[in-house]
């Protein structure tokens, strides 16, 4: 009845009208069996891809077989895309998608799609390849906005090196404008269970789980590029699953290793993030098993907590309990005022930072502490512990703080010298005029070795318990130190107290480096070094002494082979940075228990002489050069005598000048490169008078002699070798020659 009650009704209708709705009812049969092959076509040949990836290197999207049955409604298997924006590519997989696209808005240029559903879904981003600058803003851009992209089986997504698994599900909405336009990322959320997250290879949680709400307002390009784009974002982020033990392998050596293996720790994080700032009532808490063995090989168990909670300001709570077997122990609670991320420079927070960090820890190096202290020449490195209390008042170490390093491989170069052992260190911080925290480190090296900078692997001292005392110099005394009258120097910042002693030189030829080899040089022996010195920031000598001691040395000196006993005591006061000279006056040389071959082949043994230097300076670069005027108390005269000839050369009757006791003597001695020189001495005691002038240059020997005897006198010229007797009138001789030059 009701088929012939349509059949009545469409009777009715007038002719000429039913065949319109004929007409337009085939033509709309007709337009959808055309979309029917047409869609089905685009979607299944080349052409649609094509169409689609007209820009390939910005964005392409391939797929498998699918179908349309209904305008704006698609689905395909097997979906592929991948794009290039800045610096970062991504891509994106799905077995399976279906979605539906509004018809009406893509007369407005706009590609509008309601809802996206994808199936078993993977992704990945790396970023740092190389960078697409992006054309310039352009009006009149497609609008491609997909309100919901919807998965409830995301596989596992990463980024970079970061990978997270697990079974995810997704809600994405986002608005774009092509040609530069404007962009926004709406409120999305995101849900993953049994979560194994890693870097590389290092497992970071397991059986977890992660819940995320983010968006990010609608922007141009101009209005916020890269990082920035965070100041316009909102997110929450939620977080709980296993924590990784770490394990730390200390080698003998002092390397590290470190590895992430399954354990007994937790992670929980309650993050807001609200454009650039973490949200009130922001909460993480993460516990680690720190477990391996030191470079002793033995085992230790710690544990680390962390905590950060967020209010007002951010709270941040560090702690690992001291265990008798452990390696690690810490307690740091710091106070960050605000709660602002540091989105583009991190060190920003330090400015913001207060607490206290007391702790102990292995480094695999401590170079950090040397650069502490602001000491060039200083080096702490290598592997050590480190125990540590610092206080930190807006992002500077206060005052009270203190570090310790039980051992620690120590370099210290010192005016071309290099001195280096493993050594404890003690630092802290002083608190100084003004509000002043001044640095102050000491250091001990229970054994060392001193080498040249230039020869490191050949050291030639060898010594225990150098001490060496680091201390800042207060503002109130580099202010004094740049007043008129005051020694200008370099590296006011710090200064240093070195000292040592009787520490052993194997081989005394290890000096010559430093010495003028043609006129004084070391032939063999072993001896000791001692130092107290003085020192700048820059590691330059400003006073001090220096000595050495040695036993049966073996010495050339002025052309003659002799052996004794040394004992030097310099006196350093730095006279000029730049030339690197020193005023030594008060420097003392004793030569004891001296035996010598004179030049005729007599020998003599149980000589001595003591020299005082009374004006002296000091060019300490290698020659090192001598000028000043010495004082000097000798056994005897014979000495002197033989460094113009031989014995019995001289009249009989100077030989007993030998014989008539210890004499005082003074003179000018210069002593720089190929060069000797001796001006204006004068040996006499209450019996005779001595007076003479030599200069020895490489093997050439000139000069003159003066000897009075009573009522005897005997003078003698020395030229390259030739020597020439004055018996008459020798003093008048004697004066009338010139006195030598360098």
């Amino acid at each position: 009845m009701e088929l012939n009650a349509v059949s009545r009704s469409w009777q009715r209708i007038p002719p000429t009208a039913r065949t319109w709705i004929r007409r337009v009812a085939f033509a709309l049969l007709g337009v959808y069996a055309f979309y029917l092959l047409a869609g089905n076509v685009f979607i299944n040949t080349p052409i649609g891809e094509w169409t689609a990836n007209r820009k390939p290197e910005k964005f392409q999207i391939e797929w498998g077989p699918g179908y349309t049955v209904w305008p704006g409604r698609v689905h395909v298997w097997d979906v592929r895309m991948k794009g290039h924006a800045g610096r970062a590519t991504w891509a994106v997989n799905a077995a399976r998608a279906n979605g539906r696209i509004a018809i009406l808005p893509l007369l407005r240029k706009t590609v509008r799609v309601p809802e996206v559903i994808a199936v078993d879904v993977t992704g990945a981003v790396d970023i740092g390849g190389a960078r697409k600058p992006p054309l310039p803003a352009r009006p009149g851009g497609w609008v491609l906005q997909f309100d919901r992209i919807h998965s409830d089986s995301i596989r596992n997504g990463r980024l970079g090196d970061l990978v997270l698994e697990g079974l995810g599900s997704a809600d994405v909405g986002f608005y774009k404008q092509l040609r530069g336009g404007a962009l926004e990322l709406m409120p999305s959320r995101a849900h993953f269970e049994n979560v194994q997250l890693r870097y590389g290879k290092e497992a970071l949680l397991r059986d977890g789980r992660i819940d995320a709400d983010f968006a990010i307002a609608r922007h141009t390009r101009e209005q916020a590029r890269g990082i920035a784009k965070l100041l316009l974002t909102d997110a929450k982020l939620k977080l709980d699953g296993k924590a990784p033990t770490l394990r730390v392998e200390v080698d003998q050596q002092g390397r590290i290793a470190l590895a992430n293996v399954a354990g007994d720790g937790r992670a929980q994080m309650d993050l807001g993030f609200a454009r650039g700032s973490l949200t009130p009532g922001s909460r993480l808490r993460w516990h680690t098993p720190v477990t391996g063995h030191d470079g002793r090989g033995a085992a230790f168990d710690d544990a680390l907590d962390v905590a950060l909670d967020v209010d007002r300001d951010m709270h941040l709570v560090a702690r690992a309990p001291a265990h008798a077997e452990g390696r690690l122990s810490l307690d740091a609670d710091l106070t960050i005022r605000g709660t602002q991320v540091p989105l583009k420079d991190p060190r920003s927070l330090l400015p913001r930072s207060s607490g206290h960090v007391v702790g102990r820890w292995h480094f695999a190096s401590l170079r950090w502490l040397g650069n502490f202290f602001d000491a060039p020449w200083l080096s702490l490195d290598g592997a050590g512990v480190v125990d540590a209390d610092v206080r930190v008042v807006d992002g500077r170490v206060a005052g009270g703080s203190r570090v310790g390093v039980p051992d620690v491989q120590a370099v210290a170069h010192v005016m071309g010298n290099r001195i280096a052992g493993r050594a404890k260190a003690d630092g802290r911080l002083d608190a100084g005029p003004n509000d002043e925290v001044l640095p102050r480190l000491e250091l001990l090296m229970e054994r060392f070795d001193i080498a040249a900078d230039d020869a490191p692997g050949k050291p030639f001292v060898q010594g225990q318990n150098l001490r060496l005392l680091l201390e800042s110099v207060s503002g109130v005394e580099r202010q004094a130190l740049r007043q008129p009258g005051a020694m200008k120097q370099v590296g006011q910042a710090m200064r240093a107290h070195l000292t040592f002693a009787n520490a052993q030189v194997p081989d005394l030829r290890a000096y010559n480096r430093y010495l003028p080899n043609e006129h004084l040089r070391f032939d063999g022996g072993a001896g000791t070094l001692s130092g107290d010195l003085t020192l700048d920031g820059a590691g330059a000598i400003g006073q001090g002494t220096l000595g050495v001691n040695a036993r049966a040395a073996r010495m050339h000196l002025a052309g003659i082979a002799l052996r004794t006993d040394v004992d030097i005591d310099t006196k350093l006061r730095r006279a000029d940075l730049k030339r690197h000279t020193f005023n030594i006056d008060g420097t003392r040389l004793a030569l004891q228990n001296v035996s010598f071959t004179e030049p005729g082949g007599e020998s003599r043994s149980g000589w001595w002489t003591r020299i005082d230097l009374q004006r002296a300076r000091m060019d300490w670069d290698r020659p090192v050069s001598i000028d000043g005027r010495a004082q000097i108390a000798m056994k005897d005269v014979g000495f002197l005598l033989a460094l113009f000839s031989r014995k019995k050369d001289y009249p009989k009757w100077m030989g007993k000048l030998i014989d008539s006791g210890q004499a005082q003597a003074n003179g000018n001695v210069r002593l720089a490169g190929k060069t000797l020189l001796l001006n204006d001495v004068h040996a006499s005691n209450q019996r005779y008078d001595v007076m003479a002038r030599l200069r020895l240059h490489g093997k050439q020997r000139d000069g003159s002699l003066y000897a009075k005897w009573g009522v005897l006198s005997c003078a003698v010229a020395v030229d390259d070798g030739q020597r020439d007797f004055h018996l008459i009138k020798a003093r008048e001789w004697y004066d009338a020659q010139p006195r030598l030059s360098p």
